[in-house]
């Protein structure tokens, strides 16, 4: 059986230590699959993430995302909102790259992905939102969690 193909593998900007991680499964990923582009997804959030996406992504491609389980899940409810707004094409098919999760990212990612189960809130860029409790929460942890080795 040949390799599997994947359109776009998808790498999320991240600070030094999950940079590492991603970037070491990253390069593992890529012996085993053969990979058409990489993307280092540069959005402020992962909402902005998924809207570019939205705009470049095509009926069919096959996606993966190189980070961990809970970020990966928060990628997927964003997806589900953006596909219902409109702003997500569908017929991607989508795959998480699992890299290691850590305590840090376990919590961040849990955040990550419960703030996006609560909000009802139309997707939109950064600029244009108005703070949602739970994300000035979840950025506090965040600036915690960097605080601790």
């Amino acid at each position: 059986m040949g390799k599997k193909k994947l359109d776009y593998l998808l790498i999320p900007d991240a600070s030094s230590k999950w940079k590492k991680q991603r970037k070491k499964r990253a390069q593992q990923e890529l012996k085993n699959r053969i990979v058409e582009n990489i993307l280092i997804l540069k959005g402020k959030d992962s909402e902005e993430d998924i809207l570019y996406l939205g705009k470049i992504l095509k009926k069919g491609d096959r996606i993966g995302f190189d980070t961990f389980p809970f970020h990966y899940k928060e990628y997927r409810e964003l997806i589900k909102k953006a596909k219902k707004q409109g702003k997500f094409p569908k017929g991607i098919k989508i795959e998480n790259i699992k890299t290691s999760q850590e305590p840090k990212s376990f919590v961040y990612g849990l955040l990550g992905w419960l703030e996006e189960c609560v909000k009802k809130r139309k997707l939109d860029y950064v600029s244009n939102r108005h703070e949602f409790f739970l994300t000035k929460v979840k950025n506090l942890v965040k600036k915690v969690l960097t605080w601790i080795v």
